[in-house]
């Protein structure tokens, strides 16, 4: 395992995955890929293009520079994304692209109602991604 992917949005779930992924890292001598992803804006009525996207990608430049801080105080080799896409989608494609041996990601712990009508991201990943993947709750 050389390269973990661990996508990132700040939360408390995402921080605990980090967390991990560095333990992880630690164990095998491994990468961490961190991945910020910045999901489009739904506002009906409005096109495309005159959303203004810069707050939320600062605001995803933030939690990088932030979780930055935390693999860096595990000694750890840390590199990261700044994405803008459907966040599944764009996990899966960026641990192909990145040729990722694990990705792990946090688990918001969506009741099952919920899952059922709104999805998981996580949920997600760990069914379409082509490297095996790890929840962390």
């Amino acid at each position: 395992m050389k390269k973990l992917l661990v996508p990132v949005d700040g939360s408390k779930s995402s921080d605990k995955a980090v967390n991990y992924a560095c333990s992880i890292a630690k164990k095998y001598d491994s990468r961490i890929i961190l991945l910020c992803v910045v999901p489009p804006p739904i506002i009906l009525g409005v096109e495309a293009g005159i959303i203004d996207y810069r707050p939320l990608e600062e605001s995803g430049r933030n939690v990088l520079k932030n979780t930055i801080k935390i693999v860096e105080s595990f000694g750890l080799e840390v590199s990261n994304r700044l994405e803008t896409g459907q966040v599944a989608d764009t996990i899966i494609n960026i641990a192909k692209e990145e040729s990722s041996d694990l990705i792990v990601i946090g688990s918001r712990g969506l009741s099952g109602a919920k899952r059922f009508l709104l999805g998981s991201i996580s949920n997600s990943v760990s069914h379409h991604a082509e490297c095996p993947v790890l929840i962390v709750r």
